[in-house]
């Protein structure tokens, strides 16, 4: 086997080494009808590619003789072949990319790796064309295959907002969190979510707090893992609005104090979600309860230096019934 190398990448030296891991999953539609492109066979069950470029195992009773390539209708289990094309298209998302190969996440969960061969002797050629990869990014991969045997392997970049298949699922909103291995938003529907962040993907994307994102995401049991992060601008919500300014103000109610006094949580009343805020030296909220309306004054960082209690609306009525008295 001879590789034709591209000088996109050092990545597109490699050639043709396929694998998909964890083993496809069997009962995945065991009694529906699908139809698509065999893209690998595993035990008792066939992946396959749909119209859209979307990965999605199909549990059968036989692989016997299917090959990747073949158009294949599966119904009640049994699938039978209806033909057969040199070309077949798939979207994944970026999990790592170094100048030994590529692994890739599809639609299904599973791992689809790009990497150089292992003693591999064959008379056809394979040509890897990578355009760049970052983790996080969703990519189209092609593989062609001519009459001759000659492979060539396309990964094309595509927008980091594209859904790769029905378990991938997608969220936009503002970074509230951006702790060690994990991140946490506040959602456009007002939803808290917290992800998984194993490849970096935050620090990546240059994103902190207060940055309106677009996050691709996965379930792993109950646990969340962001797949793509995509900065999209700057929030004004809540205490976002008062730290682009630097040294401002929040107003609202306390709805919690530490007890240590190293934060402060204040309901700003506008509809946006209370925000909790760090507090420079706990005797700044001395004298102040749960329950009081505040104006808190915050430095360049966001945290408060000040905290102090302004006339509510409720307590100027009752100085107006004392003075009728």
């Amino acid at each position: 086997m001879t590789i034709r190398p591209l000088p996109l990448l050092a990545a597109a030296t490699c050639a043709l080494a396929l694998a998909a891991t964890p083993a496809l999953a069997a009962g995945h539609g065991g009694g529906g009808a699908h139809r698509g492109v065999v893209l690998s066979v595993g035990r008792g069950a066939v992946r396959l590619v749909d119209g859209h470029h979307r990965v999605a195992d199909v549990h059968v009773r036989s692989t016997r003789g299917l090959r990747r390539g073949e158009v294949v209708a599966v119904r009640g289990a049994r699938a039978r072949v209806v033909g057969r094309v040199g070309r077949v298209s798939f979207y994944g998302r970026v999990v790592k990319s170094t100048a030994r190969g590529a692994v890739l996440r599809l639609a299904d969960g599973s791992a689809f790796k790009l990497g150089a061969p292992r003693g591999a002797h064959a008379a056809s050629t394979v040509t890897v064309n990578v355009q760049g990869l970052q983790p996080g990014q969703a990519v189209l991969v092609t593989i062609a295959t001519d009459d001759q045997g000659n492979v060539a392997i396309t990964i094309k970049l595509v927008s980091d907002a594209t859904n790769i298949g029905d378990d991938e699922q997608q969220a936009s909103g503002y970074v509230t969190d951006d702790g060690d291995g994990s991140f946490a938003i506040r959602a456009n529907d007002g939803s808290g979510l917290r992800f998984l962040d194993p490849q970096g993907l935050l620090a990546a994307a240059d994103a902190s707090q207060c940055d309106t994102v677009d996050v691709s995401y996965h379930a792993d049991g109950r646990r969340l893992v962001a797949d793509g992060v995509r900065v999209t601008g700057q929030s004004t919500q809540g205490s976002c609005a008062d730290q682009q300014g630097g040294g401002d103000e929040v107003d609202g109610t306390v709805t919690a104090i530490a007890d240590d006094g190293s934060s402060i949580t204040v309901d700003p009343g506008d509809g946006s979600a209370p925000q909790t805020l760090p507090v420079d030296d706990p005797s700044a909220v001395d004298g102040i309860s749960v329950g009081d309306r505040v104006a808190v004054t915050l430095d360049d960082s966001g945290t408060a230096t000040e905290v102090d209690v302004v006339d509510g609306g409720d307590q100027g009525d009752q100085g107006g019934d004392q003075g009728d008295g």
